[in-house]
């Protein structure tokens, strides 16, 4: 009883002269960083939707279930980016890593051009830069017939043609 008049005496003393008790701290949960792989796998996961062929809500979506900031993961792709391309260089790569690095690129691109936000920017501008260093091959144009296959037949089409499956086939 006591105590509930001098909790009384305190807020109207605190009344009188304008003075409030501090704020109660508020339980506001920290959500713990995620780590680069973390980050990563999610990055990744992103990217396959893109190439399934998402819309930037459905990036949005996917960042809100997964309780990602664009910010955040943008921070986390431009480092992985530098590493990325510091790792590479301008050296001449093995031709499966090249393959992996402008396919990478393909899909940054992708995400790029979807411009859900500063991700898409800084994903576009990753793609570009590892496409400036490995560039795709070029294709020539086909006439809109699309790729042509270039086969030479042998005998009964069975063997390669190879110069001692040719003897064979004509003889």
């Amino acid at each position: 009883m006591l105590d509930k008049i001098w909790q009384f005496i305190k807020r109207l003393i605190q009344r009188l002269f304008g003075t409030s008790a501090p704020p109660a701290p508020q339980n506001i949960p920290v959500r713990p960083t995620l780590t680069d792989a973390e980050y990563e796998s999610k990055f990744m996961e992103i990217l396959e939707g893109v190439n399934a062929g998402w819309s930037r809500g459905d990036i949005a979506g996917f960042l809100i279930a997964k309780r990602l900031k664009d910010g955040e993961l943008a921070g986390w792709l431009r480092r992985f980016g530098t590493r990325l391309l510091e790792g590479e260089g301008d050296r001449a790569a093995a031709a499966d890593a090249v393959a992996s690095l402008q396919e990478l690129a393909r899909r940054l691109g992708l995400l790029g051009r979807i411009g859900s936000g500063e991700l898409s920017q800084v994903a576009g501008e990753i793609g570009r830069e590892i496409l400036r260093r490995f560039p795709l091959p070029v294709v020539e144009d086909d006439g809109g017939y699309g790729n042509v296959i270039e086969a030479v037949f042998v005998g009964d089409g069975l063997g390669f043609s190879g110069d001692e499956n040719r003897s064979g086939a004509e003889g």
